[in-house]
């Protein structure tokens, strides 16, 4: 049974939606940086990114491996091209989708989020989905999505240096004006030091392999 909070209902722009909130993806991935400490996560430095999360898809025989090949380029993630969902109910207030991905190891860092979809899940809740691979975004602003439907792919444009999926969510509407907001994923799978956890509510911290399996 879903929690009480999980379980709010808010009204936004005539619609009403659910905070629950699921993973970007489907597959396994690996929580490269998230929690709430500098140590663990580095989104922690700008408070409206406080408690921000990037994954990497992983795969490979032991299910724990970044790349395909050497590694020597952005295509040989297992990132790169995955299809990004979005992770919960709401309204598309932003799209980005021109960007052009960076070759492995560069950053642009003039256009931090990169190709990016913003979704205001609530009044003051604001779910941004970054590094999306350029012109592989099918949403528009002002058009409602629902938790699971496909968003775009996964890319490596802004201020990313190699494919992941970066996510987090602040009060406000404006990139990195606000305060971060700390969520929990509900009904994923989690992997901890070996150990198998499945559907279950979490928050996320690094060194997690988690999916919606």
């Amino acid at each position: 049974m879903r929690s009480v909070l999980a379980s709010i209902v808010f009204v936004a722009a005539g619609c009403a939606y659910a905070q629950d909130y699921h993973l970007p993806f489907t597959g396994r991935w690996f929580v490269m940086q998230g929690g709430d400490t500098l140590n663990v996560n580095e989104h922690m430095r700008v408070l409206a990114q406080s408690y921000g999360i990037d994954f990497a898809k992983v795969d490979g025989p032991n299910k724990r491996a970044l790349v395909r090949s050497t590694g020597s380029n952005a295509e040989d993630f297992f990132s790169w091209g995955e299809p990004v969902l979005s992770p919960v109910d709401g309204e598309v207030t932003t799209v980005v989708d021109g960007l052009p991905d960076n070759s492995l190891g560069d950053k642009d860092e003039s256009h931090p989020a990169g190709n990016h979809v913003v979704i205001q899940a609530a009044s003051n809740r604001y779910v941004y989905i970054a590094h999306l691979k350029r012109a592989s975004v099918i949403v528009k602003p002002g058009k409602h999505v629902a938790s699971g439907q496909l968003l775009g792919k996964c890319g490596n444009s802004g201020n990313s240096d190699f494919p992941h999926i970066h996510m987090h969510v602040q009060d406000t509407s404006t990139f990195n004006i606000g305060n971060g907001q700390n969520i929990e994923f509900t009904g994923i799978s989690v992997e901890l030091t070996g150990k198998q956890f499945h559907d279950v509510k979490w928050p996320l911290i690094r060194g997690l392999f988690v999916s919606n399996e």
